[in-house]
Formats: C-alpha cells, sequence, structure tokens
C-alpha cells in the first residue's frame, strides 16, 4: 500500500497569474513584464528573487530574456499552459505517492506552479526554508514539451534531487548544489534521472523530452555521447547542449540527462543508489571521468 500523502503540500499561484493577465494582455510586453514583477509576483517574494538570482549568477538580463524569450510567446502558449495546470494539479499526487514509495525521502516538500521568466520547467530548491519542487509552466509548455500528453518524470526528478542533497548533508557532505563542474553536473543530474526511471518506469521515462525517437537515438548514440563529453570538457567547450532545453545535439536535447543516468546505472549494479549518493566529491569526479572514457570505446 502506498504511504499517505499528508506530507504533500502544493502552492498554486495560477489563479493570481490569470488575474493579473486579464488586465496586462493587450498591453505592450515591457508593462506586462513590469506589472508580471510588481503585482503577480509580489505576493511571492522569494520565488522572484530566486528566479531573478538564477540569471543574475549566469551573468544574463532576466528583463531581456522576458523580453524576447517569454512575454512575447506567452498568447499562443496559454492554452497549453492551462491544460499543462490542470494535469499537474491531478498528477502531482500520483507522481508523489509514487516516489515516496520508491525514495522513501521522509520528509514533506511543497509543489509551487507558477508562471516564470523561463528559469526551468522543475527546479528543486528551499523555499521558506523547506525542500520544494518548482513547476514552471511558461518553461514547461515550450518547444519539446509541446507535444506530450502530460509531464511524467518532472515531479520525481526534482525530488529525487532533493532526496539526493538530504541524504548527503545529513551525512557530513556536501550539498549537490555546492560542488560544480561538468562531471559533478553529470552525476547529480544522472541521479536524479536513473531516480526518475526508476518512479516512472521504463515505459514512461524522458517522455517529457516531447521526442518518441529520443531514448532509442541516446541509446544508438551512447558510446558518441561520452566521447562528446569529454572531448568538449577538454575544450572547456559549453555544457548547455547536454542539459539545457533551449539546446540539443544533432536535433535531440537533453542527452546529458541519458549519459548520466546511463552511468549511475552501471555504478549502482555493482554497489547500491544509497552509496552512489553518499560518495565523496574527489571520488565522484575521478569515478565519473573514468566511466566515461570506458563508454566511449564500446
Amino acid at each position: 500500500m502506498p504511504p499517505p500523502v499528508r506530507s504533500l503540500r502544493v502552492l498554486d499561484t495560477v489563479p493570481a497569474f490569470e488575474r493579473y493577465w486579464q488586465t496586462v494582455r493587450s498591453q505592450p510586453v515591457e508593462v506586462q513584464i513590469e506589472r508580471w514583477e510588481n503585482e503577480y509576483m509580489a505576493e511571492w517574494p522569494e520565488l522572484l528573487e530566486k528566479q531573478k538570482r538564477a540569471y543574475s549568477e549566469e551573468g544574463a538580463n532576466w528583463k531581456r530574456i522576458a523580453r524576447t524569450r517569454i512575454f512575447p510567446h506567452l498568447p499562443e502558449r496559454l492554452p497549453r499552459m492551462r491544460w499543462l495546470h490542470r494535469s499537474l494539479l491531478k498528477s502531482i499526487p500520483r507522481s508523489w505517492s509514487r516516489t515516496q514509495e520508491v525514495l522513501k525521502p521522509g520528509f514533506p516538500v511543497r509543489f509551487i506552479i507558477y508562471v516564470g521568466i523561463g528559469v526551468g520547467a522543475g527546479w528543486a530548491t528551499q523555499y521558506g526554508g523547506q525542500p520544494a519542487c518548482l513547476l514552471g509552466l511558461e518553461n514547461a509548455t515550450e518547444n519539446a514539451y509541446r507535444k506530450t500528453r502530460g509531464k511524467p518524470g518532472v515531479v520525481s526528478h526534482e525530488v529525487a534531487h532533493l532526496v539526493h542533497d538530504g541524504w548527503r548533508r545529513r551525512n557530513g557532505l556536501r550539498g549537490i548544489e555546492e560542488p560544480s563542474g561538468p562531471f559533478w553536473q553529470l552525476y547529480e543530474e544522472g541521479f536524479a534521472t536513473e531516480c526518475e526511471r526508476r518512479i516512472e518506469g521504463p515505459g514512461r521515462f524522458r517522455l517529457r523530452t516531447g521526442r518518441p525517437d529520443w531514448l532509442p537515438w541516446c541509446e544508438a548514440h551512447r558510446a558518441w555521447l561520452a566521447a562528446k563529453f569529454l572531448r568538449d570538457v577538454r575544450a572547456r567547450t559549453s555544457l548547455r547542449p547536454f542539459f539545457g532545453s533551449w539546446y540539443n545535439i544533432h536535433g535531440h536535447s537533453e542527452c546529458g540527462y541519458f549519459l548520466g543516468a546511463e552511468i549511475v546505472r552501471e555504478w549502482a549494479e555493482v554497489t547500491s543508489l544509497k552509496e552512489v549518493a553518499l560518495l565523496p566529491e574527489p571520488a565522484v569526479r575521478r569515478r565519473m571521468k573514468s566511466i566515461l572514457v570506458e563508454m566511449a570505446k564500446r
């Protein structure tokens, strides 16, 4: 019997967004952005600040991105956003219950549904001092997500990040957001994606990429992807094509999630998922690089 979902908490900001949008939909984009910041988001200042900080840490101007990539497209995306909003309210309890069964997080998680400025479709973080999963509808309905029937995997993937971080901190290790570098990013995203596969099942794995040929393509190019990742790391080339939903490798986005999950799955076969989660940072980097080198030869 699945565990109770009493630890499920959902903050739904979409009704407030709809009220805001009714008053700005015919106004210039600059006015929409100003009022998004000062009216709609004003009720949740921490959520607003997180989004702004995410861009400032990358040296990006959030208003420029909002003006060019987000707000001009909201009218065409609104029907999908509304459909996805209804779908999430139904699917979050099921996904959270299944995640509890598989990962047994042992702590409550707040799910926040909002319309933001493209920071991410799913984002594992802290909100109000507690673990939270932020679900940005504007990002989830862009590009790859528009043809999917739902949003499987986002909830389980982001909660897996929170569980991973919690396990490490409780064992005196640095949290997943603290270390940096390409091999660490591949490790933490690979861990969450392997958890996602176990929770959602192989038939629903990464369906949110929006392309039915995504998984077969990644499997057929497994060694090539491993070799490319190593080459890009050596050349100090941006790894955004491996992870960013706005980027792609030969038309396939988020291939780094597949590659990382393959490494973690292989690794967990000789130990356990929990032990993989609790390795010290230097060991993670060495092991990830070693497996990639071997994988590239196959």
